[in-house]
Protein backbone atom coordinates (compact mmCIF):
# COMPACT_ATOMS: atom_id res chain seq x y z
CA UNK A 1 0.00 0.00 0.00
CA UNK A 2 1.24 3.05 -0.63
CA UNK A 3 1.22 7.33 -0.65
CA UNK A 4 -1.72 8.03 1.95
CA UNK A 5 -1.79 5.15 3.52
CA UNK A 6 1.78 5.01 5.25
CA UNK A 7 1.31 9.28 5.79
CA UNK A 8 -1.94 9.06 7.43
CA UNK A 9 -0.67 6.21 9.79
CA UNK A 10 2.42 8.29 10.79
CA UNK A 11 4.09 7.16 7.99
CA UNK A 12 6.18 5.03 10.35
CA UNK A 13 5.04 1.14 10.49
CA UNK A 14 2.32 -0.65 8.51
CA UNK A 15 -1.08 -0.32 8.82
CA UNK A 16 -2.74 -2.95 7.92
CA UNK A 17 -0.66 -5.96 9.30
CA UNK A 18 -4.25 -8.48 9.40
CA UNK A 19 -4.09 -7.66 5.67
CA UNK A 20 -0.38 -7.95 4.43
CA UNK A 21 1.14 -10.19 7.47
CA UNK A 22 3.89 -7.39 8.04
CA UNK A 23 6.33 -7.91 10.57
CA UNK A 24 5.22 -5.81 13.62
CA UNK A 25 7.76 -3.07 14.74
CA UNK A 26 7.85 0.07 16.11
CA UNK A 27 9.29 3.36 14.54
CA UNK A 28 12.66 4.22 15.34
CA UNK A 29 12.94 6.70 18.00
CA UNK A 30 13.71 10.55 17.08
CA UNK A 31 15.86 12.42 19.37
CA UNK A 32 16.37 15.45 17.74
CA UNK A 33 13.76 18.16 17.55
CA UNK A 34 12.81 21.58 17.88
CA UNK A 35 10.48 24.70 17.56
CA UNK A 36 8.82 24.43 14.07
CA UNK A 37 10.32 26.23 11.14
CA UNK A 38 8.28 28.99 9.01
CA UNK A 39 7.93 27.91 6.06
CA UNK A 40 6.61 29.51 3.20
CA UNK A 41 4.97 27.03 1.49
CA UNK A 42 3.61 25.03 4.17
CA UNK A 43 -0.18 25.22 2.99
CA UNK A 44 1.46 23.19 0.42
CA UNK A 45 2.98 20.72 2.38
CA UNK A 46 1.67 17.15 3.35
CA UNK A 47 -1.52 17.59 5.84
CA UNK A 48 -3.54 15.29 7.75
CA UNK A 49 -5.86 16.80 9.73
CA UNK A 50 -8.69 19.51 9.47
CA UNK A 51 -10.84 21.02 12.39
CA UNK A 52 -12.82 24.52 13.04
CA UNK A 53 -12.32 26.88 16.15
CA UNK A 54 -14.83 29.31 15.66
CA UNK A 55 -15.01 30.93 12.42
CA UNK A 56 -11.10 29.94 12.31
CA UNK A 57 -10.03 26.46 10.63
CA UNK A 58 -7.00 24.99 11.54
CA UNK A 59 -4.91 22.60 9.48
CA UNK A 60 -2.33 20.16 10.88
CA UNK A 61 0.69 17.88 9.08
CA UNK A 62 4.28 17.30 8.64
CA UNK A 63 7.34 19.04 10.20
CA UNK A 64 4.80 20.41 13.19
CA UNK A 65 3.30 22.61 10.57
CA UNK A 66 -0.01 23.94 12.08
CA UNK A 67 -2.07 26.60 9.63
CA UNK A 68 -4.69 29.09 10.42
CA UNK A 69 -6.97 30.23 8.17
CA UNK A 70 -9.11 33.51 8.98
CA UNK A 71 -11.06 33.49 5.67
CA UNK A 72 -13.08 30.02 5.41
CA UNK A 73 -9.67 28.62 4.00
CA UNK A 74 -8.72 30.61 1.29
CA UNK A 75 -5.79 31.72 2.71
CA UNK A 76 -3.26 30.43 5.14
CA UNK A 77 -1.18 31.99 7.91
CA UNK A 78 1.38 29.30 10.13
CA UNK A 79 1.59 29.08 13.68
CA UNK A 80 4.40 29.11 15.86
CA UNK A 81 4.85 25.60 16.92
CA UNK A 82 6.96 23.85 19.81
CA UNK A 83 8.23 20.64 17.82
CA UNK A 84 9.02 19.36 14.42
CA UNK A 85 6.96 16.26 14.55
CA UNK A 86 4.43 14.94 11.76
CA UNK A 87 0.91 15.76 13.59
CA UNK A 88 -1.78 13.77 11.99
CA UNK A 89 -5.03 14.66 14.68
CA UNK A 90 -6.41 18.25 15.50
CA UNK A 91 -9.82 19.16 17.50
CA UNK A 92 -11.19 22.03 18.96
CA UNK A 93 -13.45 21.65 22.32
CA UNK A 94 -14.34 25.68 21.24
CA UNK A 95 -13.78 28.57 19.48
CA UNK A 96 -10.23 28.87 22.19
CA UNK A 97 -8.99 25.63 23.25
CA UNK A 98 -7.93 23.17 21.09
CA UNK A 99 -5.34 20.08 20.59
CA UNK A 100 -3.06 18.69 18.12
CA UNK A 101 -1.03 15.54 18.25
CA UNK A 102 1.49 13.44 16.47
CA UNK A 103 4.81 11.77 16.37
CA UNK A 104 7.01 11.88 19.36
CA UNK A 105 4.59 11.37 21.34
CA UNK A 106 3.36 14.60 20.79
CA UNK A 107 0.47 16.55 22.51
CA UNK A 108 0.20 20.28 21.61
CA UNK A 109 -2.26 22.36 23.67
CA UNK A 110 -3.85 25.66 22.43
CA UNK A 111 -6.05 28.30 24.51
CA UNK A 112 -5.89 30.92 22.10
CA UNK A 113 -7.70 29.61 19.17
CA UNK A 114 -4.24 28.29 17.68
CA UNK A 115 -2.36 31.06 17.68
CA UNK A 116 0.05 29.66 20.23
CA UNK A 117 0.58 26.23 21.02
CA UNK A 118 2.63 24.50 24.23
CA UNK A 119 3.80 20.49 24.72
CA UNK A 120 2.26 19.04 27.28
CA UNK A 121 3.78 16.35 29.09
CA UNK A 122 1.94 13.20 29.29
CA UNK A 123 4.91 10.36 30.70
CA UNK A 124 4.32 8.35 27.11
CA UNK A 125 7.79 7.71 25.04
CA UNK A 126 8.80 9.29 22.26
CA UNK A 127 8.15 6.08 20.02
CA UNK A 128 4.68 6.63 20.53
CA UNK A 129 2.87 7.90 17.44
CA UNK A 130 -0.49 9.39 17.96
CA UNK A 131 -3.31 9.22 15.12
CA UNK A 132 -6.77 11.10 16.90
CA UNK A 133 -8.01 13.35 19.36
CA UNK A 134 -11.29 14.32 20.52
CA UNK A 135 -12.61 16.52 23.32
CA UNK A 136 -15.58 16.44 24.65
CA UNK A 137 -15.29 19.93 26.19
CA UNK A 138 -12.64 22.15 27.69
CA UNK A 139 -11.36 19.75 30.22
CA UNK A 140 -12.39 16.43 29.17
CA UNK A 141 -11.32 14.37 26.57
CA UNK A 142 -8.79 11.34 24.72
CA UNK A 143 -6.25 10.41 22.78
CA UNK A 144 -5.60 7.27 20.33
CA UNK A 145 -2.77 6.14 18.60
CA UNK A 146 -0.65 3.23 17.31
CA UNK A 147 -0.69 -0.10 19.00
CA UNK A 148 -4.09 0.41 21.20
CA UNK A 149 -2.66 3.90 22.74
CA UNK A 150 -5.57 5.06 24.57
CA UNK A 151 -5.18 7.93 27.21
CA UNK A 152 -7.68 10.25 28.60
CA UNK A 153 -7.77 13.47 30.82
CA UNK A 154 -10.68 14.84 32.79
CA UNK A 155 -8.65 18.09 33.97
CA UNK A 156 -7.28 19.90 30.46
CA UNK A 157 -4.48 18.18 30.11
CA UNK A 158 -2.91 18.38 33.46
CA UNK A 159 -3.07 14.17 34.27
CA UNK A 160 -4.04 11.73 31.71
CA UNK A 161 -4.85 8.08 32.54
CA UNK A 162 -4.18 4.93 30.45
CA UNK A 163 -6.90 2.88 29.08
CA UNK A 164 -7.13 -0.36 27.85
CA UNK A 165 -10.20 -0.46 25.87
CA UNK A 166 -9.05 -3.88 24.13
CA UNK A 167 -6.69 -6.71 25.28
CA UNK A 168 -4.98 -6.52 21.61
CA UNK A 169 -2.91 -3.66 20.76
CA UNK A 170 -4.41 -2.90 16.93
CA UNK A 171 -3.82 0.52 15.95
CA UNK A 172 -6.87 3.25 16.60
CA UNK A 173 -7.53 4.91 13.75
CA UNK A 174 -10.07 7.62 14.70
CA UNK A 175 -12.39 8.23 17.82
CA UNK A 176 -15.21 9.42 16.74
CA UNK A 177 -18.58 11.12 18.38
CA UNK A 178 -21.89 10.56 17.66
CA UNK A 179 -25.17 13.23 17.78
CA UNK A 180 -26.70 11.77 20.77
CA UNK A 181 -22.73 11.81 22.48
CA UNK A 182 -22.14 7.96 21.74
CA UNK A 183 -18.23 7.39 21.52
CA UNK A 184 -16.86 4.55 18.62
CA UNK A 185 -13.09 3.89 18.65
CA UNK A 186 -12.03 2.34 14.87
CA UNK A 187 -8.75 1.09 13.88
CA UNK A 188 -6.90 -1.87 12.24
CA UNK A 189 -8.15 -5.45 12.16
CA UNK A 190 -11.57 -4.70 12.26
CA UNK A 191 -11.21 -3.10 15.18
CA UNK A 192 -14.32 -1.46 16.12
CA UNK A 193 -15.54 -0.51 19.76
CA UNK A 194 -18.54 1.81 21.80
CA UNK A 195 -18.66 3.79 24.85
CA UNK A 196 -21.99 4.87 26.05
CA UNK A 197 -20.79 6.54 29.23
CA UNK A 198 -18.69 9.09 27.61
CA UNK A 199 -15.17 7.37 27.25
CA UNK A 200 -15.68 5.09 31.03
CA UNK A 201 -15.68 1.87 29.24
CA UNK A 202 -15.96 0.15 25.77
CA UNK A 203 -17.96 -2.68 24.34
CA UNK A 204 -16.73 -4.68 21.19
CA UNK A 205 -18.90 -3.73 17.79
CA UNK A 206 -19.52 -6.73 16.22
CA UNK A 207 -16.95 -5.67 13.31
CA UNK A 208 -18.37 -5.70 9.02
CA UNK A 209 -15.96 -6.96 8.06
CA UNK A 210 -12.20 -8.35 8.59
CA UNK A 211 -10.22 -5.23 7.49
CA UNK A 212 -9.04 -2.51 8.76
CA UNK A 213 -11.46 0.65 9.17
CA UNK A 214 -10.19 4.50 9.06
CA UNK A 215 -13.15 6.40 9.95
CA UNK A 216 -16.72 6.44 11.31
CA UNK A 217 -19.15 8.87 9.72
CA UNK A 218 -22.44 9.23 12.08
CA UNK A 219 -25.33 9.89 9.47
CA UNK A 220 -28.65 11.52 10.10
CA UNK A 221 -31.46 9.30 12.54
CA UNK A 222 -29.02 7.57 14.05
CA UNK A 223 -27.71 6.13 10.89
CA UNK A 224 -23.78 4.96 11.19
CA UNK A 225 -21.15 4.70 8.00
CA UNK A 226 -17.54 2.81 8.74
CA UNK A 227 -14.77 2.52 5.50
CA UNK A 228 -11.46 0.96 5.24
CA UNK A 229 -9.51 -0.63 3.06
CA UNK A 230 -10.06 -1.21 -1.00
CA UNK A 231 -13.35 1.02 -0.62
CA UNK A 232 -15.21 -0.83 1.82
CA UNK A 233 -17.67 0.80 3.28
CA UNK A 234 -20.71 -0.61 5.68
CA UNK A 235 -24.00 1.13 6.85
CA UNK A 236 -25.79 0.44 9.95
CA UNK A 237 -29.34 1.75 10.65
CA UNK A 238 -28.89 0.44 14.47
CA UNK A 239 -26.08 1.88 15.88
CA UNK A 240 -23.97 -0.42 14.99
CA UNK A 241 -25.54 -3.60 15.95
CA UNK A 242 -25.29 -4.57 12.20
CA UNK A 243 -24.02 -4.09 9.23
CA UNK A 244 -24.90 -3.61 5.40
CA UNK A 245 -22.00 -3.27 2.81
CA UNK A 246 -22.54 -0.58 0.47
CA UNK A 247 -21.13 -0.96 -2.95
CA UNK A 248 -18.34 1.53 -4.45
CA UNK A 249 -16.97 2.49 -7.87
CA UNK A 250 -13.43 1.92 -7.03
CA UNK A 251 -11.84 0.08 -4.25
CA UNK A 252 -9.29 2.53 -3.04
CA UNK A 253 -8.18 3.09 0.72
CA UNK A 254 -10.70 5.54 2.17
CA UNK A 255 -9.07 7.68 4.58
CA UNK A 256 -11.84 9.58 5.95
CA UNK A 257 -15.40 11.21 5.56
CA UNK A 258 -17.86 13.55 5.90
CA UNK A 259 -21.91 14.79 5.69
CA UNK A 260 -22.35 18.38 4.49
CA UNK A 261 -24.97 20.15 6.36
CA UNK A 262 -27.22 19.90 3.11
CA UNK A 263 -27.43 15.78 4.38
CA UNK A 264 -24.84 14.96 0.96
CA UNK A 265 -21.89 12.77 2.41
CA UNK A 266 -18.00 12.56 1.02
CA UNK A 267 -15.51 10.03 1.58
CA UNK A 268 -12.28 10.68 0.39
CA UNK A 269 -8.68 8.57 0.03
CA UNK A 270 -6.02 7.52 -1.97
CA UNK A 271 -5.01 8.69 -5.82
CA UNK A 272 -7.69 11.68 -5.38
CA UNK A 273 -10.99 9.25 -5.50
CA UNK A 274 -13.82 10.86 -3.61
CA UNK A 275 -17.21 9.06 -2.69
CA UNK A 276 -20.39 11.35 -3.18
CA UNK A 277 -23.21 9.80 -1.90
CA UNK A 278 -26.75 11.49 -1.96
CA UNK A 279 -29.17 8.94 -0.17
CA UNK A 280 -27.50 9.02 3.47
CA UNK A 281 -24.94 6.50 2.36
CA UNK A 282 -26.58 4.22 0.84
CA UNK A 283 -24.59 4.11 -2.72
CA UNK A 284 -21.74 6.35 -4.20
CA UNK A 285 -21.21 7.87 -6.78
CA UNK A 286 -17.46 8.65 -7.95
CA UNK A 287 -16.29 12.60 -7.71
CA UNK A 288 -12.48 13.15 -9.14
CA UNK A 289 -11.56 16.93 -9.15
CA UNK A 290 -9.04 17.80 -11.63
CA UNK A 291 -5.78 18.18 -10.11
CA UNK A 292 -7.01 16.26 -6.27
CA UNK A 293 -4.63 13.95 -4.64
CA UNK A 294 -4.86 11.63 -1.97
CA UNK A 295 -6.96 13.00 0.74
CA UNK A 296 -6.41 12.65 4.76
CA UNK A 297 -9.03 15.04 5.67
CA UNK A 298 -12.37 16.77 4.51
CA UNK A 299 -13.79 19.65 6.28
CA UNK A 300 -17.25 21.96 4.86
CA UNK A 301 -16.40 25.37 5.61
CA UNK A 302 -18.74 28.00 6.92
CA UNK A 303 -19.75 29.40 3.31
CA UNK A 304 -20.56 25.99 1.71
CA UNK A 305 -16.96 25.19 -0.06
CA UNK A 306 -15.30 21.63 0.87
CA UNK A 307 -11.80 21.60 1.99
CA UNK A 308 -9.53 18.71 1.47
CA UNK A 309 -5.93 18.22 2.95
CA UNK A 310 -3.47 15.37 1.88
CA UNK A 311 -0.46 14.82 0.03
CA UNK A 312 -0.71 18.63 -1.76
CA UNK A 313 -1.65 20.78 0.81
CA UNK A 314 -5.02 21.94 1.54
CA UNK A 315 -7.20 23.08 -1.43
CA UNK A 316 -10.60 24.70 -1.48
CA UNK A 317 -13.75 23.07 -3.66
CA UNK A 318 -17.00 23.63 -4.54
CA UNK A 319 -18.89 20.66 -2.77
CA UNK A 320 -20.96 18.73 -5.55
CA UNK A 321 -24.67 19.51 -5.41
CA UNK A 322 -26.70 17.13 -2.96
CA UNK A 323 -29.30 17.19 -6.36
CA UNK A 324 -27.37 17.30 -9.73
CA UNK A 325 -28.61 19.05 -12.86
CA UNK A 326 -30.56 16.60 -14.62
CA UNK A 327 -29.37 15.68 -18.27
CA UNK A 328 -29.91 17.93 -21.11
CA UNK A 329 -32.79 16.79 -23.37
CA UNK A 330 -31.82 14.89 -26.58
CA UNK A 331 -31.77 17.05 -29.87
Amino acid sequence: MAGLLALALAVAFPSARAESNATDHRPPSTDSDGPAALAPLAAQSLLLDLATAGPRIVAVGERGHILLSDDQGQSWRQAAVPTRATLTGVHFADARHGWAVGHLGAILRTGDGGETWQRVATGIDRESVLLDVLFLNANEGFVVGAYGLYLRTTDAGLTWSRGEPQPEQYHFNQIARTADGVLFLVGEASTLLRSRDGGRSWESVPPPYDGSLFGLVPLADGQLLVHGLRGHVFRSTNGGAGWLPVETPVPTLLMQGTRLRNGLVVLAGQSGNLLVSRDQGQSFDLWHPDGSAGTAALLETGDGALLLAGEKGVRRLAAPPLHPAPPAPAP
